[in-house]
C-alpha cells in the first residue's frame, strides 16, 4: 500500500491518495483539484472519503469528483448536508460559496466497514471528524489511521466551532483512538504524521487522559 500526502490549497489541508496495485481512494480533495487529478489519474479511484464537510477539506471535490466519476462519495451521515450548504460548510468564511453538485453516494456510520482491494477499511466516528483505521497486514507493516480533524500531532481538533465540545473529542479519542496499536501510523488532516504511541506520551490535550 503506497500513501501519497498532498497539503493543498487553501489553508494547507491533508489531502491522501492511497494505492494498492491499480485502485486508490482519496481523502479530503480540499483543494488544488488538478493536482489531485493529475496525482491519481493512472489510478481506478474506487472511493472519495471525507473526514467532514468543513471547506478546506472539500473544497475540490466538485471537479475530483467529475474527474473519477465511478468513484464513491462518502461523508459521515451528520454533515450529509454541510456539503449543499456554504453557511454549514464555512465556505462563506472564504468569500465563496461550495454546493456539492452530485449526491453523496455513502453515509458513513460509526462502526461501518467498507472494501477497498481486498482490504478492510474501518469507519470510527468522533466529534471531530469520521476517522479511517486499516490493520496491519500484507498490504501494510503497521496499523493506519487517517484521523481527519480530530487528532493531530501534539494537539486535537477545535471545539470552538459550532457542534464542538472539548470533553466529548477528547473522550472520542482516549476510547476509540487511543485504543489502537501503539505503532498505529496517525495521518491527520494537517501538519505532520505521528503515532499512537507518541500521542499518548507527549500530546498535552491527552497525556494526563491516556
Amino acid at each position: 500500500m503506497e500513501i501519497r500526502k498532498m497539503p493543498v490549497a487553501p489553508i494547507g489541508a491533508n489531502c491522501y491518495i492511497v494505492s494498492e496495485g491499480n485502485e486508490a481512494f482519496i481523502i479530503d480533495p480540499g483543494g488544488d483539484a488538478e493536482k489531485i487529478i493529475s496525482a491519481a489519474k493512472n489510478f481506478d479511484v474506487r472511493y472519495i472519503f471525507l473526514t467532514h464537510a468543513h471547506f478546506d477539506h472539500i473544497g475540490g471535490l466538485n471537479n475530483v469528483s467529475d474527474a473519477f466519476p465511478d468513484a464513491k462519495t462518502a461523508v459521515n451521515f451528520f454533515e450529509h448536508d454541510w456539503l449543499y450548504s456554504p453557511q454549514l460548510n464555512f465556505s462563506e468564511e472564504f468569500g465563496l460559496t461550495f454546493v456539492f453538485r452530485k449526491k453523496v453516494d455513502i453515509k458513513l456510520e460509526d462502526g461501518m466497514t467498507l472494501d477497498f482491494a481486498g482490504i478492510k477499511i474501518n469507519v470510527i466516528h468522533t466529534p471531530g471528524s469520521t476517522c479511517f483505521h486499516i490493520k496491519k497486514s500484507e498490504t501494510s507493516e503497521r496499523d493506519i489511521l487517517f484521523s481527519g480533524d480530530t487528532l493531530f500531532r501534539s494537539s486535537i481538533g477545535r471545539t470552538d466551532l459550532p457542534g464542538g465540545n472539548g470533553r466529548k473529542i477528547v473522550e472520542s479519542i482516549k476510547n476509540k483512538l487511543l485504543t489502537l496499536p501503539d505503532e498505529t501510523v496517525v495521518y491527520p488532516g494537517h501538519d505532520e504524521n505521528t503515532t499512537i504511541a507518541l500521542e499518548k506520551k507527549f500530546n498535552p490535550f491527552l497525556k494526563s487522559r491516556a
